[in-house]
């Protein structure tokens, strides 16, 4: 049966792990000195490891294996990593999150581990308790059982209360660097046979906005039923236009030629890609601009070749700082309005004209 990527390379041991050493550091050394904690909250952004951490220290906790734990390859470590092990259970609050299911969850925590070292429940989506759910939990998460570890993931810290927040270690979980996701996707596309250009795995990385889960699934788009990978593949699949079509708009507002900038705006629109997708990609063009203008190294700050950053050199020789943070500002306010607009082209093209006037 076919599996997702995001599942197909999901880690096995915490060296696998991306973008996230602050924490692997601090597990690693409390399951190394025998001083875990009862309860630990994971916050972060979607798709940065929180539950795949959650299972690695469920791992590390039952692991029977040699040398450093997790060991990934122990009967218990498989176990988990295929849900079968009886003594992690994970709960998604999001569904499950009713007085009724706390009171279900404080009864089982009773009981001893049946087949492993400690008995670890998983609860995603912890925000979602209501607060009578949260009211009830607090008891057994204050006090559990020696041999129980709750570890509580959320994308919304703030929206637990703070009984909830003082019982448990917290550990923040970082979005995760661009250059880790594209030596990674680069990685994960030679083991699944797919010859694809660095250009092309550096967009999806750049679009993935530091959630490799996000980033596996543009990914797997990507080479759909195909063993190779351009940018032009990329560029089209995400409905992302190439730097040319931002380069001529933003000629065209410079020489503050509004028909000929809503010209391009009509062009670009016709071949189906969104207002709102093309209004972001263009202010990520106008802050190169501006990256470029005040650095002198630019290209470990821009996602782009050597021979496009010499063209946007080139551009902003044209363009005053004025002119640039007009633009940003003009464009972030209309990608906020936009979200909301029944005609978001119409917006984007009088924001066109105000820039051009």
């Amino acid at each position: 049966m076919y599996q997702a990527l995001y599942r197909s390379f999901r880690p096995e041991v915490f060296d696998d792990l991306l973008g996230q050493e602050h924490i692997v550091k601090i597990l690693q050394t409390q399951i190394e000195t025998g001083e875990v904690c009862h309860a630990y909250l994971f916050c972060g952004t979607r798709g940065t490891g929180k539950t795949t951490t959650a299972r690695l220290l469920a791992k590390a906790l039952n692991c029977t294996g040699e040398g450093k734990k997790p060991c990934g390859r122990c009967p218990e470590c498989r176990a988990i990593a295929a849900g079968e092990f009886l003594d992690v259970v994970e709960m998604d609050a999001a569904s499950n999150n009713s007085v009724e299911d706390i009171r279900s969850l404080r009864e089982s925590v009773n009981f001893p581990p049946v087949s492993g070292k400690k008995k670890v429940y998983i609860i995603d989506e912890a925000h979602m308790l209501s607060s009578q759910a949260a009211n009830a939990f607090l008891k057994t998460l204050e006090e559990p059982p020696q041999d129980t570890v709750f570890i509580l993931a959320t994308t919304d810290p703030n929206k637990l209360p703070s009984t909830i927040l003082s019982r448990c270690m917290r550990l923040d979980f970082r979005r995760v660097p661009e250059k880790k996701i594209s030596e990674s996707f680069m990685d994960v596309c030679r083991k699944i046979g797919v010859e694809a250009d660095p250009d092309a795995v550096a967009l999806i990385a750049a679009n993935a906005d530091g959630s490799v889960r996000d980033g596996l699934s543009i990914l797997e788009r990507c080479i759909a039923g195909s063993k190779r990978l351009t940018r032009d593949d990329v560029l089209f699949l995400l409905g992302i236009s190439g730097i040319d079509t931002y380069l001529k708009i933003t000629d065209r507002v410079i020489a503050k030629d509004s028909a000929g900038a809503l010209a391009v705006l009509a062009e670009v629109l016709s071949e189906g890609k969104e207002v709102l997708q093309f209004t972001k990609d263009w202010v990520e063009h106008i802050r190169d601009l501006m990256l470029i203008k005040y650095s002198d190294d630019p290209q470990n700050m821009i996602n782009l070749s050597k021979e496009n950053i010499e063209r946007l050199r080139e551009q902003s020789d044209r363009i005053t700082i004025k002119e640039i943070s007009d633009m940003i500002t003009v464009l972030s306010k209309l990608i906020n309005d936009a979200r909301y607009a029944s005609k978001p082209r119409v917006l984007l093209e009088l924001a066109i004209i105000e820039m051009c006037g």
